[in-house]
């Protein structure tokens, strides 16, 4: 296993982007959910606040798991 690992790099940093990217996702819905549920003007600022402060790294991991698919599927082939 160790040795398919260490042999597919785009494999392995897919993997984690992809799992990051939904490990971001569902904290901010867990986000979303608290503020609506609490709906007061103040949650509802920390929450567009929790959102401004994850759409740079949400962005980077889409454009990172991309690349690293792209580049996964060109090495299989």
């Amino acid at each position: 296993m160790r040795e398919r690992l260490r042999a597919n790099p785009f494999g392995v940093v897919a993997a984690a982007s992809v799992t990051l990217l939904c490990v971001l996702v569902a904290g901010a819905g867990a986000v979303a959910v608290i503020a609506q549920s609490v709906n007061t003007w103040r949650s509802l600022f920390l929450m567009e606040q929790a959102m401004a402060f994850l759409l740079p790294a949400v962005k980077v991991l889409m454009a990172v798991g991309l690349i690293a698919s792209v580049g996964l599927v060109l090495r299989i082939r």
